[in-house]
């Protein structure tokens, strides 16, 4: 069949719609870039948010249609959603023909033969895909997952309950796909886990993994997300500290800024341990970028526990900050909470996390004129013309004038402005 996915959520799915196409591809299925062309439409989904999910929902309604005019098509839901609400899907009139949960992608063809649901939406603790090497897309940056699920429950987060409990990927494997990635002309590699700070396998945590991977890999760049407060060891600081290879950012989620809070949410430590590992990042790296993600509205958040959060968010400085108003889940614990804040005030408190963030990244910004960056040229810019775009190593989107034979290349740029959301520059 000519297959087409649309991915919705986070890196992770990216990375799991790679492995699926891997999949269907292996099997003999087309791959195609036009809706108009398949028959069959794979939704990958999200269900971190409602409004993920609706978006989702929307989009199988508007290509239902299609069936009319092609009685082949067939459409699929993979992923968080269909495995958080997989039978409810398939028992509505919806127009899906099959579902199938996160760790039976390697079923997809079968069930796309066999449209049987009995055992799609089964947890397999020992899926990893180790033994899959995903089709990584076209460009210079990809992602590599190195484990998945997550053992933190934290009381707002579904991700447990979809993804289910923390494995990890050998290292074989994990290299292996290293080496392909670069072959074919990816520089930046993100690894990816729910909390990448808790891999471990046999003997080598996250430290060491990043260590072997900066010294036995031919990749330019290393990243990683997501990183949890309470696993970050001072081992894999030195590591980005010493290792030329691992960029100077860290994506880590402070959620809060009150103690209580952090508590009800299940986050398993303080501010003052959060702001202790802020202290020892910069301390170590001292051009390390940070950014964060923060909820408003938790359920029982006070206005002064509140304004404890804005008092944190203005003290780090956050180089940007991914802000959400709660969002009430099914199946986590703080769905249950008695406490809920109203939708208004929810509103009123995210306006304002986003309005310190604003100023914040300005400043960040502002801060690189100057000084001249090394960028990673990932493409054209945009804005079109003769610009072209990519990213620096502490993650800063950077346009410059420049031919398109240096995409895909290292370049040094001289920084000449900055917008709040963009570095302008000149090459060196």
């Amino acid at each position: 069949m000519k297959f087409i996915i649309e991915t919705y959520g986070c890196q992770m799915n990216v990375a799991d719609s790679e492995l699926v196409t891997s999949i269907l591809l292996e099997a003999g299925h087309t791959a195609v870039c036009n809706i108009d062309e398949a028959d069959l439409i794979l939704f990958n989904t999200c269900s971190v948010r409602q409004h993920a999910e609706d978006r989702v929902l929307g989009r199988i309604s508007n290509e239902r249609n299609r069936k009319k005019s092609n009685p082949r098509l067939k459409i699929g839901v993979i992923g968080c959603m269909a495995q958080r609400i997989g039978t409810e899907l398939m028992q509505q009139d919806l127009g899906i023909d099959f579902v199938a949960g996160v760790d039976q992608y390697d079923k997809l063809v079968q069930i796309i033969d066999e449209h049987d649901q009995n055992d799609y939406l089964d947890f397999d603790e020992n899926q990893i895909y180790d033994y899959i090497q995903p089709q990584h897309q076209t460009g210079v940056c990809g992602f590599v997952t190195i484990m998945r699920g997550c053992n933190n429950y934290c009381s707002y987060c579904i991700v447990p309950y979809v993804r289910g409990r923390e494995r990890s990927r050998p290292y074989e494997s994990i290299l292996k796909e290293i080496n392909n990635a670069v072959h074919k002309g990816i520089k930046d590699i993100t690894l990816l886990g729910q909390n990448v700070n808790s891999y471990m396998y046999q003997d080598m945590n996250f430290a060491k993994l990043m260590k072997r991977l900066n010294n036995e890999t031919g990749i330019s760049r290393l990243r990683f997300v997501t990183s949890h407060p309470k696993d970050l060891s001072d081992d894999l600081i030195e590591v980005m500290a010493t290792a030329p290879k691992v960029c100077e950012h860290i994506h880590l989620p402070m959620q809060s800024g009150d103690n209580e809070i952090l508590d009800k949410m299940s986050r398993k430590y303080t501010i003052e341990h959060y702001l202790r590992l802020i202290q020892k990042l910069r301390s170590a790296i001292p051009d390390i970028a940070i950014t964060t993600d923060v909820i408003a509205g938790f359920p029982g958040e006070t206005d002064s526990q509140f304004k404890n959060t804005i008092k944190a968010m203005r003290e780090i400085a956050f180089d940007y900050a991914f802000c959400f108003k709660y969002s009430n889940r099914d199946g986590t614990l703080a769905a249950g909470f008695q406490d809920q804040i109203e939708e208004q005030v929810k509103l009123q408190r995210l306006q304002q996390l986003i309005d310190i963030q604003r100023k914040s990244t300005k400043q960040k910004f502002e801060s690189q004129i100057g000084k001249l960056l090394e960028v990673l040229v990932e493409g054209k810019s945009k804005q079109g013309g003769k610009q072209l775009s990519g990213k620096t190593r502490d993650f800063k989107i950077c346009v410059f004038d420049g031919e398109e034979n240096r995409i895909g290349q290292l370049v040094k740029v001289n920084v000449i402005r900055a917008t709040a959301g963009t570095l302008i520059g000149e090459q060196a």
